[in-house]
Order: C-alpha cells, then structure tokens, then sequence
C-alpha cells in the first residue's frame, strides 16, 4: 500500500530507535531531541521516510514534531490511558480466549499486593505502583463491564489527527475478525469504507504494521491483512511509560519476580500432558548443553513454563518487566558461559518441580533463580 517496503521498514525502525535510546536516556520529557532536517541526516532517510515515523510517535503519545522556530521533535510523557488502550488491543487482538480472566486477575492481585506491601525488603516505587494500581483497575472495569469495558474502541472528536480516527476504526475491524490473515481490503476499498484520502489512510496502515497487528501486501487480491499480534511494540510502549514515570530496574525486576512466581506455581498444578511434554523437551536441551545456553535454547525454556498459562496480558507484563532493564544496565552477554551454567542450574529446578506437580518448590526455584541472575547483572 503506498510507500515502498524499505520506506516503510526504515520508518517502523527509526521509531524504535528514537524511543530505545529516550528509555536510555531516561526519557527526557520536553525536551528538543532534533530538528526534521538533523534527524533526517542522523538517520540517514528522506525528510518523507521521517515523516513517516515521526507520525508513528505521535500515534503512542511519546513524541510529536513541533514547528516554527526552536522547533524539533518534542519528548511527551505516554500517558497512562494510552498505554491501556494498547494493552486492551493487543489482549482483545488475542481472538477465542477468556482474555482476562480469573487467573489473570489472580496473577495480578497477587503481584500488585506482594510487591507494593512486601514482607521484606523496600516496596516498589510510586510509578511502578501507580501502573499497576491503574492496570488492576481496568482489568477488574474489564471482568464486570465486558470486553468494551474500558477503553472506547470508536474513533472520538478527541482523536489526535485524522489518520488516527481511520486507526481506531481499523482497529475497531480487526477486532472484529475472526481469524489471522484475514483481507480487510485493498487500498481503495478502505479508503471509501472509512472516508479519507490515501495519505491519511498509508498513515493509519502504518500504524497498524508498527504495533504489529496487521501488514499491508501487495498484488492482485491482496491488500491489509491481520496477524498473529506480535508483542515487541507494545512492550517496548510499556518502557517507555516506565522511563517516564521513572520506574527504576530494580522495580521493574520485583515486579517480574512476583509475577513469575505466581505463573510457575499455577503451571505446577494446572500444567497437562502436553504442557509436560513441552517441559521434558526443554529439561532434555538443557541437559544436554555444558557452558553456554543459547538464547532459542533459554527462549525455548522460558516459553515451556510461562505459556502453561495461556493469558496475554500476563505475558506481556512478563516480557516487558524482564526485558525493562536492559534498557538501563549492562547486562551480560546472553552466551556468556557462567550465566549459562547458572541459568541452566536454576532452570532445571523450575522444570523439575512443575514436572512434580509441586506448586510450593516451583515458586521457591523460581524466586532463587531471579535472585540469582539478577546479582550477575
């Protein structure tokens, strides 16, 4: 649809960038980070290729492009409601499963209650806290209202521009879905479904891509298309929020810990014969390596215990609270072969006792392997 692919690529990875290194930098609120023309040459891309992504931005809230003199790219703090709107996509893009139910709600009770009065050591910080107090909230809005619940899915007078208005709508349709690589339309069609004119619509598409929900192909037949939703722009929404609000790593670890914790002990109890089978395979490729683990190996790992519970949002708040403070420490290299051997040690204890059907030394073997890993960081 439109742009060339590089084009579109160049603009959904430029984006990235911008906020991984705004996370980096501690997330600067109101602050210039440049002009069109300096990031045009820092990144090395067309004023239009820019364009594209600084409209990216401007659609998550965390930057938008102010003209006339002394003007740039401006820094703005996410909001919290916006970050809920992409959260409550991403769930609800999750089509045919009870998307935010008891053990959702059970997970995060647990770990909002454990980590903001815990038994020992310092509570959480008023970012992280406020974050899940606000999460809490719309997940419980979420279970008594239904899935409109919270967030107005509907493009609204308080829509930013009118390429966001399309994006509502489109999304609003996506969520209408029924199954993955499903045609929406071509260009043209949507372009007379939703009323605007195809620069408007290219940028809603783009969107789209970014958050990863939907891709645009091209041929005969083709057109806007929806995916398997893909949780790396949501995380990486969610750090932004975070940096913002000055959520630090040690947070956003006590958090992970917590959460990790309550999953690996419900897996104990609930985990079937497949989820077993998927727990002997990772045992076995972890036995069978001596010094380094691989990241597909420690990835393979990972998704053996956590998937056992099959909750979105639980997996995002897992994924981004682990992967948080990268953003913010020099952690080591993923093959470097003590944390092999460490993370091998503590992950066949965790293994082992969901295997057993043990709920009570899973979550103990969970705590120590965070703890553990974490002091190598």
């Amino acid at each position: 649809m439109g742009a060339t692919a590089s084009a579109k690529k160049a603009a959904c990875a430029i984006a990235r960038r911008i906020e991984g290194d705004l996370i980096a930098r501690g997330w600067p609120i109101g602050t210039i980070y440049g002009s069109e023309a300096e990031l045009a040459d820092r990144f090395g891309v067309s004023r239009m290729v820019l364009r594209e992504a600084v409209r990216i931005l401007e659609s998550r809230g965390t930057a938008r492009m102010r003209r006339g003199p002394n003007g740039g790219l401006l820094v703005l703090a996410p909001e919290m409601a916006a970050v809920l709107e992409a959260i409550h996509r991403y769930v609800t893009s999750h089509r045919g499963l009870d998307l935010q139910g008891s053990i959702c709600r059970q997970v995060l009770n647990a770990a909002h209650l454990q980590t903001a009065h815990p038994s020992s050591g310092r509570p959480i910080g008023a970012g992280m806290e406020d974050f899940l107090a606000g999460l809490t909230a719309a997940v419980e809005h979420y279970a008594r209202e239904g899935a409109e619940g919270r967030i107005a899915m509907r493009a609204t007078p308080g829509a930013r521009s009118r390429a966001e208005q399309v994006f509502r709508l489109l999304i609003k349709d996506l969520g209408n879905a029924k199954a993955d690589n499903r045609r929406l339309g071509s260009e043209m069609d949507l372009c007379e479904r939703y009323g605007a004119d195809r620069s408007v619509l290219r940028q809603a598409v783009r969107m789209l891509e970014f958050e990863g929900v939907a891709v645009s192909t091209a041929g005969r037949g083709k057109g806007l298309m929806t995916r398997s939703p893909d949780p790396t722009a949501l995380c990486q929404l969610i750090s932004c929020y975070f940096a913002a609000v000055g959520v630090t790593p040690d947070d956003a670890m006590a958090v992970f810990k917590r959460l990790s914790i309550e999953v690996v002990s419900i897996a104990a109890r609930v985990a079937t014969n497949s989820d077993r089978t998927r727990l002997k395979r990772a045992r076995r490729l972890l036995s069978e390596r001596h010094g380094t683990v691989s990241a597909d190996v420690m990835q393979l790992a990972e998704e053996s215990q956590f998937r056992i519970v099959s909750e979105p949002l639980i997996d995002i708040l897992l994924r981004c609270t682990k992967s948080y403070p990268s953003w913010s420490s020099a952690l080591r290299d993923p093959d470097d072969e003590l944390l092999g051997a460490l993370y091998r040690e503590e992950t066949l204890k965790v293994i082992a006792a969901i295997l057993d059907r043990n709920p009570v030394a899973a979550a103990a073997a969970q705590a120590a392997k965070v703890d553990r890993l974490a002091a190598l960081i």
